[in-house]
């Protein structure tokens, strides 16, 4: 930089000044405004250059070549920002990122302990012009350029100066939690404050897998609120064809997800945000925007929040947060599902395999409701022996339906059916199926994890079709066995339903297809020992008897 100077010489040389000195005040006021404005016209001074070199990292890209600070016109103030672009660089085991003075937002977070279906890296949050995690002032452009230091790995400090008002930023990634502590300081704020700030989730929109009706992809992504009244609120943004704008208020957690992986903020500030939800269809992006703004003003302010980026693992949510669990959308059975999938661990604890867990955990499930298939099994005997005795009634009382109904409850109540017995079992294991459904189709315990053979990711469909075919061969069996009192063409339809409940699981994970044959499966099991129960007659017999 000396050699520099002295073959070039700067404003302050002595000849320059000699020639200032003869000049009017007006033109020495003129050039000093020049010194200010472009650097290059003064000789950095060596505290500012010491400055510079401590905080810039090897990979950030200088913009001006001292390091002196440079002014950004804003709407409303002057925003005083560093002349250099900052950023330091982050890796361990689990996730890496860079994190930029531009907002102090996170760029190429990366998931680095697991990989997508292609063997991709996960990445999660961040496009083109927004970082993960970024500060922004409403109705501004560009998030809050800060001057950034890296006190340690995973510890940055920035400050940014907007006209009289200093905005210190401090975050801090805890590698154990993967999760980050967000501090925000407000000192000597002004007016702008009340308009608001911003706490930016950016996302780009994944391409399908498969967009055929026969064979959907049923991965998606997912804005996901969760207000301070514990009410939930999902709203789906890439399989929309439209663009999404949402506005919602008393905003605790929000979250930008995939089926497996999730970036989110969670408030933990005096001060209730509020969440903007946009997406593009057109770009590919989506933004969440958790917004604060603060009606009175003090001559300090601080807000805090806790970051999570990273998959949607209910231990890890729980270990940053026991709220931030509640990511886990697992929908209006919920309180069902987390018992399920607490269950299907420890049987994975036991079995070290997944796919035998899901076994265990099917078989457990059909032990659990066992006493009911059983009574609705006895009730379709019974119904079945009376059919012969109730289409009689029918045609005695046809003309008489009180002394119909009357009769009927008296013959079945003697024999006793009960026709509503025989949903009961369907009406418990709808619930616990949906349940299931989302255990299953969203735990990321199960990504990209091998069962047998051909099966080597439970998450994604049975490539060969093996169990949707298996499924439909065992649902028929199970019909043809099971005593049914419908009329032919009632029973012609349902014949129908293994080869659509077959084409509905072509493409869901093989986890759950794995669940429903084994529940089929035991369901044939368990009707043929009830057909073999020697009290039982087939109903023709049961007729000619009576």
């Amino acid at each position: 930089m000396a050699q520099q100077d002295k073959n070039n010489p700067g404003f302050f040389d002595p000849k320059t000044l000699i020639a200032v000195a003869a000049v009017a005040i007006v033109y020495f006021g003129w050039q000093t405004y020049l010194g200010k404005k472009y650097p290059d016209y003064n000789k950095p001074k060596p505290a500012q250059t010491q400055t510079t070199e401590a905080t810039a990292t090897p990979g950030s890209h200088p913009t001006a070549t001292s390091g002196t600070t440079a002014t950004v016109e804003s709407k409303s103030e002057t925003v005083a920002a560093p002349a250099q672009d900052q950023s330091f660089s982050y890796s361990d085991d689990k996730v890496s990122f860079k994190i930029s003075n531009h907002g102090m937002g996170l760029k190429g977070f990366t998931v680095n302990n697991y990989e997508d279906k292609q063997g991709n890296k996960i990445t999660l949050g961040g496009t083109e012009n927004d970082g993960l995690y970024a500060l922004r002032m409403s109705g501004q452009d560009k998030p809050v350029v800060f001057n950034l230091t890296e006190k340690a790995p995973g510890s940055y400090v920035g400050v940014a100066q907007v006209g009289e008002m200093t905005i210190t930023r401090e975050m801090q990634f805890d590698p154990a939690k993967s999760v980050f502590t967000n501090t925000l300081s407000f000192t000597k704020p002004t007016e702008s404050v009340k308009n608001g700030f911003s706490v930016l989730i950016p996302e780009s929109i994944h391409v399908k897998g498969s967009t055929s009706w026969l064979f959907p992809s049923y991965e998606h992504q997912d804005f996901f609120v969760i207000h301070t009244d514990d009410k939930h609120e999902t709203v789906n943004f890439s399989n929309s064809s439209d663009n999404v704008s949402k506005d919602f208020t008393n905003t605790a957690i929000i979250s930008v997800s995939s089926q497996y992986f999730a970036a989110a903020v969670m408030d933990k500030s005096e001060i209730i945000p509020e969440v903007k939800l946009t997406s593009n269809v057109e770009k590919k992006t989506a933004l969440a925007e958790l917004t604060y703004k603060p009606v009175q003003l003090k001559d300090e302010m601080k807000f805090s929040q806790i970051f999570y980026a990273g998959p949607k693992s209910i231990d890890m949510l729980k270990a940053a947060d026991p709220e931030l669990a509640h990511i886990i959308d697992f929908g209006f059975f919920g309180f069902i599902a987390r018992p399920l999938l607490y269950v299907m661990k420890a049987f994975h604890s036991l079995a070290g395999n997944w796919g035998v867990a899901i076994i265990l955990l099917t078989l457990a499930v059909r032990f659990v409701v066992l006493p009911f298939n059983i009574m609705s099994a006895k009730s379709m005997k019974a119904m079945q022996k009376v059919q012969p005795i109730i289409q009689g009634l029918r045609e005695k009382y046809k003309d008489d339906a009180m002394k119909l109904n009357t009769e009927m409850m008296a013959v079945m109540k003697q024999h006793g059916a009960n026709p509503m017995s025989g949903c009961l079992p369907m009406l418990l294991q709808i619930p616990i199926f949906f349940a299931l459904y989302r255990v299953i189709g969203s735990s990321i315990e199960l990504y990209n994890s091998p069962f047998i053979l051909w099966i080597t990711d439970l998450s994604a469909h049975d490539k060969f079709y093996v169990l949707p075919v298996s499924m439909a061969i065992f649902m028929f069996i199970q019909q043809k066995i099971t005593p049914s009192t419908m009329d032919p063409t009632q029973a012609k339809i349902m014949a129908f339903m293994p080869i659509v409940f077959s084409v509905f699981m072509l493409q869901l994970p093989a986890g759950l297809t794995l669940y429903m044959v084994v529940s089929t499966l035991f369901g044939i099991i368990q009707q043929y020992l009830i057909m073999r129960d020697p009290t039982a007659k087939p109903a023709t017999q049961a007729v000619k008897a009576k």
